[in-house]
């Protein structure tokens, strides 16, 4: 479509949201985003040579909003597309690797024992666990009832018991709902992932800096000089729930399949979740997000800046970005060595306002289609953008963008594995399955993620 025909009788007949037909073809919805992305910039062009003329065209900016907007709706419906791709894989057997039961049986051990002796998989005990495995299965088909189960079911199950109450998920349903977290929570994508058997995670940290005495003569006296401090972090894991409740009834005459459900409802409940704790917790009873840090950020450079505090680069004006220059500052404060794996995070919302921006030289800083990008997504001068819709809109002092390199920013801690309960008393004739499992999550390295202030300074 060239600038002439860009009328407003055409945009609006062709921008009405995605073609639900495209959703069954990915290599088409690829097609239709790229030409919706090339109708916008034209028709941003346009209205910004009519602002350059004084004229404020409200036909042509309702022209490029709604353009913008189906563009936005399109890259949703693929991004949806490609999460169902992912678990329509994880439900046919992934890539069809021989399971390891050996590995699950030592990591399920180790949970076990709460990593006290980390047990190798060579001396694992498959048979047991295998036992649990499919003793927990039919657990499942009596709705956690253990008084109507077989003795050789309630003695295999005594294997994964927790201490704590409840039985543990075997280690190839735990992983799988552990891996669909990761494809509905943004954050577990960008961020380093470990697992722990412990309450909290420690490590140490450099807090302060050594300092020179400067250069002196053979005979000038010399002063003590400020010795190097290093501190302690610490990560706590903190619980998580779902609590998905059926009827009786449904559970009697088999009208779903109750792992399933146990899987599908805990990704729902624990990826929205764990997506808002990562991003903009507090850190009081959850993890902190690194957003949280926003409050207390500085413009000091990393040499310079205490540990703890991130860095921040002002938009130049309230609520909005006074040149695309300052996006080019802020990828310059990120040291070279965390720029490999950096990307860019902002909401939807942001990044359709982001997607109308032009350099110097008139070119738009925003791409899709070409090498630099994903497949699904979007690139900002290069760099992949990842929506984290948890972030703040555009708005007078907001944080709304960020970049950096969240493998070496940000750390999520898993604890154990799921552990689930049966609860047929507390909501009759409801019966619910109470699903815990503990995560922490907090800032690790203060000087790989940078952000942005909408405001003057």
């Amino acid at each position: 479509m060239t600038k002439a025909s860009l009328r407003r009788g055409t945009a609006m007949k062709v921008f009405n949201g995605p073609d639900p037909v495209l959703k069954d073809d990915p290599a088409k919805m690829v097609e239709s985003i790229q030409k919706a992305f090339a109708d916008f910039q034209a028709a941003n062009d346009n209205r910004l040579k009519a602002l350059e003329a004084g004229k404020d065209d409200i036909v042509t900016k309702n022209e490029v909003d709604k353009i913008n907007n189906a563009i936005t709706d399109l890259k949703r419906a693929m991004d949806d597309r490609a999460k169902e791709m992912a678990r329509l894989e994880l439900a046919g057997g992934g890539s069809g690797k021989v399971v390891d039961l050996r590995a699950h049986a030592a990591r399920f051990e180790t949970i076990r024992n709460r990593g006290k002796k980390k047990v190798r998989p060579e001396n694992a005990n498959v048979e047991a666990y295998q036992a649990y495995k499919n003793a927990f299965e039919d657990l499942c088909r009596m709705q956690f009832n253990t008084d109507n189960a077989a003795a050789d079911i309630r003695n295999s199950m005594s294997v994964g018991s927790d201490p704590d109450g409840g039985y543990l998920v075997p280690d190839e349903m735990s992983t799988e709902m552990e891996k669909r977290l990761f494809d509905t929570s943004p954050m577990r994508q960008i961020a380093r992932v470990i697992s722990i058997s412990a309450n909290a995670w420690e490590a140490p940290y450099k807090s302060s800096d050594a300092t020179s005495g400067g250069w002196v003569g053979e005979k000038a006296s010399r002063t003590a000089t400020a010795t190097p401090t290093v501190g302690m972090q610490r990560i706590q894991t903190f619980e998580q729930y779902a609590y998905p409740e059926v009827t009786q009834t449904m559970l009697d005459d088999a009208a779903i399949p109750v792992e399933s459900f146990i899987v599908d409802e805990t990704e729902d409940k624990m990826g929205r979740t764990e997506n808002t704790a990562f991003v903009t917790g507090d850190g009081v009873i959850r993890p902190r997000g690194f957003a949280d840090y926003a409050s207390a950020a500085v413009t000091t450079n990393d040499a310079t800046r205490a540990w703890g505090a991130l860095q921040y680069v002002a938009s130049g004006a309230a609520g909005a970005f006074s040149g695309t220059d300052k996006l080019i500052t802020l990828m310059s404060k990120l040291h070279p060595n965390y720029r490999q794996g950096a990307v860019w995070t902002m909401n939807r919302s942001t990044e359709a306002t982001v997607r109308q921006l032009k350099d110097g030289d008139g070119r738009y800083l925003v791409g899709f289609g070409d090498l630099r990008d994903s497949p699904f997504n979007f690139s900002l001068l290069g760099t992949e953008i990842v929506n984290l819709e948890d972030m703040a809109d555009i708005a007078s002092n907001s944080y709304s963008v960020a970049y950096g390199n969240f493998k070496r920013g940000y750390l999520i801690i898993d604890r154990t594995g799921f552990r689930v309960l049966r609860d047929p008393y507390t909501n009759k004739p409801y019966v619910g399955f109470y699903i815990t499992k503990r995560v922490g999550g907090d800032v690790r390295n203060f000087d790989a993620i940078k952000l942005m202030k909408f405001a003057a300074s």
